[in-house]
């Protein structure tokens, strides 16, 4: 079944791999998203820390130490880190920021999280504003699987240099056609950083806008784009084991593919 194709995406929730909830989120906000599945980032460790206990079907919450947040950084504990480990199936945001102040600390933080990541079932939601050469070069040298570079907008040296180290690719409406397009379309999730202005999505989940971008680039309908972005994170999360400490409804769905 290349890319799911043969799935229908109607029946299929919307699938924003890359979005920016409260920790304090409440069930009826959860609900007022609809049919959807999102990625929820946090920023900092004190964040992940509030959301570790919670059970939201439609969201999966990752562990985060935001680059470029300096209140991240300076409470950044590696044993703390390990602790929280086990109750996520998704780290994120992590990365690099150019121009995030402290640069030697960040380098340093993002060095370690990869070492204590490595062959653990998790996926990896990473940043790279600025920075996607120095990202791509980090996961070379970690030898890390599960990463997904949120908002890529690397050249073509740095996009291949990914694919090598194999990873993947989330997107937005804020990128041009001209990024989008040095993107394998095996390789791909869509996303909306809500909320970020320039991707102008309404809320998280408003993935409407970057799958008919897709569609029109693919030559597909925007259904198959999000069956196929589906199937994506199905193969992602298979490889890596991350599927094994998903929520129920999200492995519900990837099985269904």
């Amino acid at each position: 079944r290349e890319g799911g194709a043969d799935v229908i995406g109607t029946s299929l929730p919307a699938l924003d791999t890359h979005a920016h909830i409260a920790p304090d989120v409440t069930r009826d906000q959860i609900a007022a998203l609809g049919n959807a599945v999102v990625f929820a980032m946090t920023r900092s460790l004190g964040e992940a820390n509030q959301v570790k206990n919670r059970r939201d079907d439609s969201l999966l919450w990752a562990m985060g130490v935001h680059p470029a947040l300096a209140t991240a950084r300076t409470s950044w504990d590696p044993e703390r880190f390990k602790d929280l480990l086990g109750s996520f199936a998704l780290v994120g945001e992590i990365g690099l920021d150019r121009r995030g102040g402290d640069w030697a600390r960040q380098a340093s933080i993002f060095r370690e999280i990869l070492t204590l990541v490595r062959g653990e079932p998790v996926l990896l939601s990473i940043h790279s504003s600025g920075a996607s050469g120095d990202v791509v070069r980090h996961l070379q040298d970690a030898g890390v699987r599960g990463a997904i570079l949120h908002w890529f907008v690397g050249d073509a040296g740095d996009v291949a240099r990914a694919i090598e180290a194999d990873a993947y690719f989330s997107v937005n409406t804020a990128m041009t056609e001209e990024q989008v397009r040095r993107l394998p379309p095996d390789r791909v999730l869509c996303e909306t950083d809500f909320p970020a202005r320039k991707v102008h999505a309404r809320r998280p989940a408003d993935t409407a806008g970057i799958e008919l971008f897709l569609g029109r680039m693919w030559g597909r309908s925007a259904e198959d784009v999000r069956a196929a972005t589906w199937w994506n994170l199905r193969t992602l999360s298979e490889r890596t084991g991350a599927i094994e400490r998903m929520p129920a409804r999200v492995v519900d769905t990837l099985l269904y593919l």
